[in-house]
């Protein structure tokens, strides 16, 4: 399993368009599972995905995991 950042442009009518930055499990080439729209900050999701590398996180608990740094980045 591969974690890797993305990034796309969204529209809030409130706020315009801005950029964000979500996170893929690739596997084998393949999207096994994405969640998006995680933070504005680049730098925090480039580094989350390579703790996710790092520590070789099962596909399993990557939705977890992003809820877990999503609970301690608003603390």
């Amino acid at each position: 399993m591969q974690y890797r950042l993305f990034e796309e442009t969204k529209f809030l009518e409130d706020c315009g368009y801005y950029r964000t930055y979500g996170i893929s499990a690739v596997e084998r080439g393949q999207t096994a599972c994405a969640i998006e729209d995680i933070s504005s900050d680049k730098y925090k999701i480039e580094q989350l995905a390579k703790k996710f590398n790092e520590e070789k996180l099962e596909l399993r608990h990557f939705e977890q995991a992003v809820e877990d740094f999503l609970y301690d980045f608003e603390t």
